[in-house]
């Protein structure tokens, strides 16, 4: 089994929420035993989508787009942005046009989870949006996700025992949906 975790934010220090979030999700697989490959939109250049570049496709969005084909498991995870995921997310998420053609395509029998953070309750709106777009790609959505409110994410300057065992049950559940 192959794992997923692609964060929708620019965020580059190891110090970020979505760098932590992450790491914190990839150390759950790892110690699971599960091959786990971390996609942070800082690390590629990724065009704005144009359908007419589907001829003369970038190197980094296929690097981007063969993550996705190789995952069994995903997490999406995104701050907030203005009731939303983040434009940069939503972006590079269009580039799986690409994969329209495999077969299956897009994200057939993917399955996903899903963690929004937002510094008041709204979170729940970004986790309603990657759900709507990971459905319309084709994907299963777990129906177990992790809204955070930054408020009470950290504790002495580590992720809450709160969130890390929500987090922990999310991947759990990936893990089982593969063993099955």
């Amino acid at each position: 089994m192959k794992a997923l975790i692609f964060n929708g934010s620019l965020d580059e220090e190891a110090f970020r929420t979505s760098r932590r979030i992450a790491q914190y999700y990839a150390d759950q697989f790892i110690n699971s035993n599960i091959e786990v490959r971390q996609v942070h939109l800082s690390d590629f250049q990724i065009p704005i989508f144009q359908a007419k570049l589907m001829d003369n496709v970038p190197a980094d969005v296929m690097t981007f787009t063969d993550a996705f084909r190789e995952a069994d498991v995903m997490i999406w995870l995104t701050p907030l942005y203005h009731g939303s995921l983040t434009g940069v997310m939503k972006n590079a998420i269009d580039w799986l046009e690409i994969t329209a053609k495999d077969h299956p395509a897009y994200l057939t029998n993917k399955i996903v989870g899903f963690t929004c953070w937002s510094a008041g309750n709204q979170a729940m709106q970004g986790i309603q949006a990657l759900d709507n777009i990971a459905k319309a790609l084709r994907a299963w959505s777990l129906p177990y996700s992790i809204p955070i409110s930054n408020s009470d994410l950290y504790e002495d300057n580590d992720i809450s025992e709160v969130y890390k065992k929500k987090m922990s049950m999310l991947t759990d559940l990936l893990i089982e949906s593969q063993t099955r």
